[in-house]
């Protein structure tokens, strides 16, 4: 019997790194930003990668569209993030503890909501993800961090800016759809395990795509992944 892994992406480079990593060449068939699924089997494990496209609505839908096909009892995220801390650096993965929004809600009663059922989750996920932190910290060619996240539909390319935003928000990280994923598996009471590799600093010279020298660094890190991925659900 075949253990199925759903992983969800947000754009092109985060899923052609883990389709590079599952040795699956498909060339130029991935949208930068559209909804695509792709599928493959790895010894006994039939994995889905599927990518949401970017921003909150996007990984929200997809989330949902994940738990109601699959049956999933815990939800994997995988993707790039910046990071907000000089302590990081590109390639470093970030095994997200906490998230929080870049504008929060103009009405402290639903803010306060939010929190509580996103802190719930956390606690209910705790397990899961300090085991497949655990896991990762295993491979010497990775640099593991266990720390929430900030999300906003907004890229950050100011050192003062993002300077700013660390030590408001106490997070390393910042993406566009790790709150809005943690929101749905918090209604479905599924359980969430979501990682980002750090490909930026969240400074103006990382602006723009990807350049290759880092591409190698984020292969890396990507590869830990998928393993300690297969090692967590293991028969």
């Amino acid at each position: 019997m075949r253990t199925k892994l759903c992983i969800m992406t947000a754009y092109a480079d985060e899923t052609l790194a883990l389709l590079n990593v599952l040795g699956q060449d498909v060339g130029g068939s991935v949208d930068w930003n559209s909804r695509l699924q792709f599928e493959g089997v790895d010894g006994n494990k039939q994995w889905v990668v599927m990518q949401s496209g970017m921003g909150k609505v996007c990984a929200a839908s997809m989330c949902q569209m994940i738990i109601d096909t699959y049956q999933a009892d815990t939800f994997f995220e995988f993707g790039f993030a910046g990071g907000l801390v000089d302590t990081l650096n590109i390639g470093d993965i970030v095994v997200i503890t906490g998230v929080s929004e870049h504008d929060v809600p103009n009405r402290s009663e639903i803010q306060r909501e939010q929190e509580t059922w996103r802190e719930r989750l956390f606690q209910a996920s705790a397990s899961s993800i300090s085991k497949f932190a655990t896991t990762l910290s295993t491979n010497p060619n990775v640099t593991i961090t266990k720390s929430a996240v900030i999300c906003g539909d907004m890229d950050i390319y100011n050192r003062e800016v993002r300077d700013r935003i660390a030590i408001e928000s106490g997070a390393v990280a910042v993406n566009w759809e790790s709150s809005a994923i943690v929101d749905v598996c918090a209604l479905n009471n599924v359980k969430y395990v979501g990682i980002r590799i750090i490909s930026d600093l969240c400074i103006e010279e990382d602006s723009g795509p990807i350049p290759e020298e880092r591409v190698e660094r984020l292969h890396k890190s990507t590869t830990a992944y998928v393993n300690a991925l297969m090692d967590f659900n293991k028969c």
